[in-house]
Protein backbone atom coordinates (compact mmCIF):
# COMPACT_ATOMS: atom_id res chain seq x y z
CA UNK A 1 0.00 0.00 0.00
CA UNK A 2 3.40 1.80 0.81
CA UNK A 3 5.61 3.37 -2.56
CA UNK A 4 8.53 4.29 -0.45
CA UNK A 5 9.89 6.23 -2.97
CA UNK A 6 10.66 9.36 -1.36
CA UNK A 7 11.43 10.10 2.39
CA UNK A 8 8.68 11.69 4.31
CA UNK A 9 11.00 13.70 6.33
CA UNK A 10 13.83 13.76 8.55
CA UNK A 11 17.25 14.45 7.69
CA UNK A 12 19.03 10.54 7.37
CA UNK A 13 22.22 11.99 7.20
CA UNK A 14 21.65 14.29 5.07
CA UNK A 15 20.42 12.21 1.69
CA UNK A 16 19.96 14.21 -1.29
CA UNK A 17 16.47 11.78 -1.65
CA UNK A 18 15.39 13.76 1.70
CA UNK A 19 15.68 17.26 -0.06
CA UNK A 20 13.16 16.58 -2.94
CA UNK A 21 9.96 16.73 -1.11
CA UNK A 22 10.86 20.20 0.80
CA UNK A 23 12.18 22.02 -2.35
CA UNK A 24 8.76 20.48 -4.48
CA UNK A 25 6.68 22.16 -1.79
CA UNK A 26 9.03 25.69 -1.32
CA UNK A 27 9.59 25.74 -5.22
CA UNK A 28 5.92 25.40 -7.17
CA UNK A 29 4.70 28.65 -6.21
CA UNK A 30 7.56 30.96 -7.12
CA UNK A 31 7.72 28.52 -10.23
CA UNK A 32 3.99 29.86 -11.26
CA UNK A 33 4.84 33.46 -9.96
CA UNK A 34 7.84 33.57 -11.96
CA UNK A 35 5.96 32.30 -15.21
CA UNK A 36 3.14 34.76 -15.07
CA UNK A 37 5.83 37.19 -14.54
CA UNK A 38 7.78 36.60 -17.47
CA UNK A 39 4.86 35.74 -19.71
CA UNK A 40 3.32 39.11 -18.99
CA UNK A 41 6.72 40.83 -19.56
CA UNK A 42 7.39 39.45 -22.94
CA UNK A 43 3.90 39.99 -23.85
CA UNK A 44 4.43 43.73 -23.18
CA UNK A 45 7.77 43.93 -24.88
CA UNK A 46 7.06 41.88 -28.16
CA UNK A 47 4.53 44.22 -28.54
CA UNK A 48 6.90 47.40 -28.21
CA UNK A 49 7.76 49.83 -31.18
CA UNK A 50 11.54 48.95 -30.85
CA UNK A 51 10.93 45.35 -31.37
CA UNK A 52 8.15 46.17 -34.51
CA UNK A 53 11.65 48.23 -35.65
CA UNK A 54 13.80 44.83 -35.29
CA UNK A 55 11.22 42.79 -37.24
CA UNK A 56 11.04 45.51 -40.04
CA UNK A 57 14.67 45.41 -39.83
CA UNK A 58 14.36 42.06 -41.04
CA UNK A 59 16.42 40.48 -37.85
CA UNK A 60 15.48 36.60 -37.21
CA UNK A 61 12.53 35.96 -34.63
CA UNK A 62 14.68 34.10 -32.39
CA UNK A 63 17.42 37.02 -32.21
CA UNK A 64 14.92 39.60 -31.47
CA UNK A 65 13.35 37.44 -28.52
CA UNK A 66 17.06 36.46 -27.39
CA UNK A 67 18.77 39.56 -27.38
CA UNK A 68 16.09 42.64 -27.41
CA UNK A 69 12.65 41.17 -25.72
CA UNK A 70 14.01 39.18 -22.79
CA UNK A 71 16.62 41.07 -21.44
CA UNK A 72 13.87 43.95 -20.99
CA UNK A 73 10.92 41.64 -20.15
CA UNK A 74 13.17 39.76 -17.23
CA UNK A 75 13.05 43.47 -15.51
CA UNK A 76 9.77 42.96 -13.42
CA UNK A 77 11.49 39.57 -12.66
CA UNK A 78 14.81 40.46 -11.29
CA UNK A 79 12.69 43.28 -8.75
CA UNK A 80 10.63 40.54 -7.53
CA UNK A 81 13.42 37.59 -7.28
CA UNK A 82 15.51 39.63 -4.48
CA UNK A 83 12.52 39.92 -1.63
CA UNK A 84 11.54 36.85 -3.13
CA UNK A 85 14.72 34.48 -2.50
CA UNK A 86 14.97 36.43 0.94
CA UNK A 87 11.06 35.68 2.21
CA UNK A 88 12.06 31.86 0.36
CA UNK A 89 15.39 31.43 2.98
CA UNK A 90 13.10 33.08 5.88
CA UNK A 91 9.98 31.72 5.58
CA UNK A 92 10.71 27.63 5.29
CA UNK A 93 9.64 27.15 8.87
CA UNK A 94 6.35 25.56 7.72
CA UNK A 95 8.26 23.28 5.52
CA UNK A 96 11.12 22.59 7.97
CA UNK A 97 8.28 21.67 10.53
CA UNK A 98 6.44 19.49 8.34
CA UNK A 99 9.24 17.75 6.90
CA UNK A 100 11.26 17.55 10.19
CA UNK A 101 14.33 19.33 8.73
CA UNK A 102 16.76 20.84 10.56
CA UNK A 103 16.86 25.25 10.02
CA UNK A 104 16.93 28.43 10.72
CA UNK A 105 13.34 28.97 11.00
CA UNK A 106 13.01 26.14 13.77
CA UNK A 107 15.90 27.02 15.52
CA UNK A 108 14.32 30.66 15.72
CA UNK A 109 11.23 29.81 17.26
CA UNK A 110 12.92 27.37 19.40
CA UNK A 111 14.87 30.18 20.75
CA UNK A 112 11.93 32.50 20.96
CA UNK A 113 10.36 29.97 22.79
CA UNK A 114 12.56 29.01 25.82
CA UNK A 115 13.10 33.25 25.61
CA UNK A 116 16.82 33.60 24.75
CA UNK A 117 16.87 37.04 23.54
CA UNK A 118 20.26 37.61 22.36
CA UNK A 119 19.92 34.48 19.72
CA UNK A 120 16.64 36.04 19.03
CA UNK A 121 17.79 39.14 17.77
CA UNK A 122 20.98 37.56 16.20
CA UNK A 123 18.73 36.05 13.89
CA UNK A 124 16.61 38.87 13.49
CA UNK A 125 20.00 40.98 12.17
CA UNK A 126 20.92 37.66 9.83
CA UNK A 127 17.72 37.84 8.10
CA UNK A 128 17.54 41.86 7.94
CA UNK A 129 21.38 41.54 6.54
CA UNK A 130 20.02 38.70 3.93
CA UNK A 131 16.65 41.10 3.01
CA UNK A 132 19.21 43.61 2.56
CA UNK A 133 22.27 41.92 0.48
CA UNK A 134 19.50 40.17 -1.63
CA UNK A 135 17.47 43.34 -2.19
CA UNK A 136 21.17 45.31 -3.25
CA UNK A 137 21.65 42.16 -5.57
CA UNK A 138 18.55 42.44 -7.43
CA UNK A 139 19.38 46.32 -7.83
CA UNK A 140 22.51 45.89 -9.47
CA UNK A 141 21.45 43.47 -11.59
CA UNK A 142 18.45 45.79 -12.70
CA UNK A 143 21.20 48.13 -13.20
CA UNK A 144 23.02 46.18 -15.56
CA UNK A 145 20.10 44.95 -17.44
CA UNK A 146 18.72 48.02 -17.97
CA UNK A 147 20.21 50.59 -19.58
CA UNK A 148 18.39 53.33 -18.61
CA UNK A 149 19.57 52.86 -14.86
CA UNK A 150 22.50 54.35 -14.76
CA UNK A 151 24.90 54.31 -10.72
CA UNK A 152 26.26 57.66 -9.61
Amino acid sequence: SQLQILPSGGWNGGALANLILPVTVLALPQIAIISRLTRAGMIEVLRSNYVRTARAKGLPEHRIVAKHALRAAILPLVSYLGPACAGLLTGSLVVEKIFNLPGLGKFFVISALQRDYTVVMGMVIFYAALILVLNLIADLLYAVLDPRVRLS
